[in-house]
């Protein structure tokens, strides 16, 4: 529906948002008028008329409401659609329409809102001093994540008699409520869980000292007011606990037929090395993403602009109904994962937006051959055919993503080469 002489005010509500008066000449709203009635009047079904003979004056009386809301979602549908195009508006949501005025001549009039991408005028974007703080991989290193890589490889050998500060319990627990009993929500099968705890905060282990096989008794805790956990300061909390054995751990030795076992390397010192190397790479990782993350910090406060609150909102949504699948059977406060995630989610959008901006003005795009040589690498990360691979991106969501992720890493590379990065060694956290 084309609409002549469209009148169309626009004004800036927002950061992010404009609001569009809109004026609809009458001639278009009789002319939609027409259109509408003449098909209610091939559908109705009117006794004693056959399918589309019914006078047209019976119809317009007998339709009047549902044929004025036709109509009207029509028109303004319509505006709206060409009032956008008209002002070169690009919205990022469906306009939300307000005001709406028809008038006896049947002169149209609404008000309609629409989020629009933020302005951004980017004045600085290179040239910042950054520590790229850096850590290279000690021998301590390598022994603690290979104690931690032993650990894992523990056997729990059942052990009669009573279990001692160290022994394991396996248990099924559960939190009572005020009458001693318990919902399933605040039960647990199958638990192994450690007597005796070397932290002193570790009230339930500590009790578990003493209790052998077979046993089944309550538990009371009274956790004082400076627990560590404020939920349960300055509570009396009582547990059932029942014990369905007790364990030894036992920990493999340190030789090479457990390097073996454990690693595709053929003795303990090739283990250490595997181990150090997987370990470099996973702290140069973080690394960079800090530093990346840093780099737009600095871009972000030299160039302040806001974001559409749809997209804010619509991140921080995934992020609590993400929560809540990973964990069912806990009760998920939405309000606190909301304000956790929502600066994040705020930087994560900004991010994306300065990354195009940055791109724009230095000219940086993902041309033919950058996707042509992504395909040809993961081919080979992946022992598959190059156009099996291709066949992978021919969709256009797959190839738009690819795309922007190597538009991402030459802006990023175009940002670690135009900016002041010094290295500092640091220890790990």
């Amino acid at each position: 529906m084309a609409l002549s002489n469209l009148k169309v005010e626009v004004a800036d509500s927002g950061p992010c948002e404009r609001t569009l008066s809109v004026t609809i000449q009458p001639e278009a709203v009789r002319d939609e008028r027409e259109k509408v009635l003449s098909d209610f009047r091939k559908k109705a079904r009117i006794e004693g008329f056959r399918p589309g003979k019914a006078p047209r004056k019976l119809i317009a009386g007998r339709f009047a409401e549902a044929i004025k809301v036709e109509v009207l979602q029509n028109v303004i549908n319509a505006g709206c659609a060409q009032a956008l195009e008209q002002e070169k508006i690009q919205p990022l949501t469906r306009p939300t329409v307000q005001k709406v005025d028809l008038s006896e001549d049947d002169e149209l009039s609404f008000v309609a809102s629409v989020e629009v991408p933020p302005q951004i005028k980017l004045k600085r974007y290179t040239k910042f001093k950054v520590e790229n703080r850096v850590h290279t991989i000690t021998d301590r290193d390598v022994d603690e994540a290979l104690e931690n890589l032993r650990d894992r490889q523990a056997r729990f050998i059942p052990k009669e008699g009573a279990a001692e500060a160290g022994d394991y319990l396996v248990i099924d627990f559960a939190v009572l409520d005020e009458e001693g009993g318990s919902q399933p929500a605040n039960e647990r099968k199958n638990q192994l869980v450690m007597a005796g705890h070397e932290d002193p905060t570790a009230l339930f282990s500590h009790r578990l000292v003493g209790l052998t096989e077979g046993e089944n008794q309550r538990v009371d805790i009274d956790f004082p007011e400076d627990y560590p956990d404020g939920s349960l300061q300055g509570k009396k909390v009582g547990y059932r606990v029942d014990v369905r054995g007790v364990r030894v751990k036992t920990l493999p030795e340190l030789d090479d037929h457990f390097a073996a076992q454990v690693s595709p390397a053929e003795n303990l010192e090739g283990l250490k090395e595997l181990i150090r190397q997987n370990l470099q790479h996973e702290v140069d990782q973080r690394a960079r993403r800090r530093l990346e993350d840093e780099i737009f910090r600095l871009i972000i406060e030299a160039n302040p602009f806001d974001v559409p609150a749809s997209l804010v909102g619509s991140a921080v949504r995934r992020q609590v109904e993400n929560a809540r699948k990973q964990y069912p059977d806990q009760q998920i406060d939405g309000e606190e994962i909301a304000r956790i995630a929502r600066p994040v989610a705020e930087f994560s959008i900004k991010r994306e937006y300065l990354i195009r901006e940055i791109a724009g003005q230095e000219k940086i795009e993902a041309a033919p051959a950058d996707f042509e040589a992504r395909i040809q690498e993961y081919a080979g990360q992946l022992n598959k055919p190059v156009d099996e691979v291709r066949g992978d991106f021919r969709s256009a969501e797959a190839a738009g993503q690819l795309r922007a992720l190597i538009l991402t890493e030459k802006v990023v590379q175009f940002l670690l080469e135009n900016n002041d990065i010094k290295k500092v060694e640091e220890d790990l956290d």
